[in-house]
């Protein structure tokens, strides 16, 4: 490609040739760039919708890979038969209805594009069901999913879901252990 510049460039200014593969946003003289990570577009399923649920005109498939992703940080953490069906085991669980319409609205959670607190409070639930090689802790899940210790999901990582989530968790894994 050619550099051609018309009229006056300025003063001090340079022209480089940039060829990029892949960019989701360029903006080289912006001073602040505000992205919306919670709109990608309208594919959500007619039953999700019918639930009438805020995440109803988002595309959660990027999102459900973030939560994938965000608790395949815990892998080192697990006992070794639990290592190959662990990641089974959250995409089931992602597919539970009472799951799947709190999950991927973060609500004023920061930094996130879904519910952290709810997956840390599934992640704590897990830890009851000895699927950790060692005795679950808190801090040590912090450290595995952010590097902090101190990180503000920590709180979450120390409680259960709701009662109604435990109980509908409760009888998914019961059927996800006959598997």
């Amino acid at each position: 490609m050619e550099i051609k510049i018309e009229g006056n460039p300025g003063t001090g200014n340079t022209f480089q040739e940039i060829n990029i593969q892949h960019a989701d946003s360029v903006n080289p003289n912006a001073t602040s760039v505000t992205v919306n990570h919670h709109h990608y577009g309208d594919s959500k399923t007619a039953a999700h919708k019918a639930k009438g649920n805020d995440a109803d005109n988002i595309d959660t498939t990027p999102i459900r890979t973030e939560i994938l992703n965000y608790v395949s940080c815990l892998r080192p953490q697990l006992k070794d038969e639990w290592k190959n069906k662990y990641m089974k085991l959250w995409e089931e669980i992602l597919d539970l209805d009472i799951i799947e319409s709190q999950v991927y609205i973060p609500g004023k959670q920061k930094n996130t594009n879904f519910n952290r607190n709810l997956v840390a409070n599934i992640i704590h639930y897990l830890g009851d069901h000895q699927i950790y090689r060692n005795e679950y802790n808190a801090s040590t899940m912090a450290i595995f999913l952010e590097g902090d210790k101190d990180h503000s999901v920590r709180a979450a990582l120390g409680k259960d879901p709701s009662d109604e989530i435990v109980s509908r968790l409760n009888r998914f894994m019961e059927t996800f252990a006959l598997k």
